[in-house]
């Protein structure tokens, strides 16, 4: 997983940009986990947690977003992907699949929210 962390100079904001296939991460990054450094280092914990554990899956669901742990990976998707009712029939939207569900192994994870505490403290 590629990404990178940038400072918005002239609102004094965080930006983040991922590889096109885990670009969900980063729209989760900041709308869901944020900026708070003891909140990231709590999910680090959770993460710490779910290895060696083969039967532990711990499902976070946030306003906009879901985040799935398992021992082995972590996937985020969105809340609305779970509302099929709101998608005309027919329709083939799965170009927008990867700006609303992405998935990494979880110490790829563990190794973006480390950096991401890093930068952000």
């Amino acid at each position: 997983m590629e990404f990178k962390f940038k400072t918005d100079t002239l609102n004094d904001s965080y930006r983040v940009e991922f590889s096109m296939e885990h670009e969900a991460f980063g729209r989760w990054l900041l709308s869901e986990l944020g900026t708070e450094p003891e909140d990231i280092k709590a999910l680090l914990v959770t993460v710490n947690s779910m290895k060696g554990d083969n039967d532990l899956e711990k499902i976070i669901e946030g306003r906009d977003f879901s985040l799935t742990l398992t021992n082995d990976d972590v996937t985020v998707i969105a809340n609305s992907l779970h509302i099929d009712s709101e998608l005309p029939a027919g329709e083939d939207l799965s170009h927008y699949d990867d700006e609303s569900t992405s998935g990494c192994g979880l110490e790829d994870f563990e190794t973006m929210l480390e950096s991401w505490l890093e930068f952000v403290q």
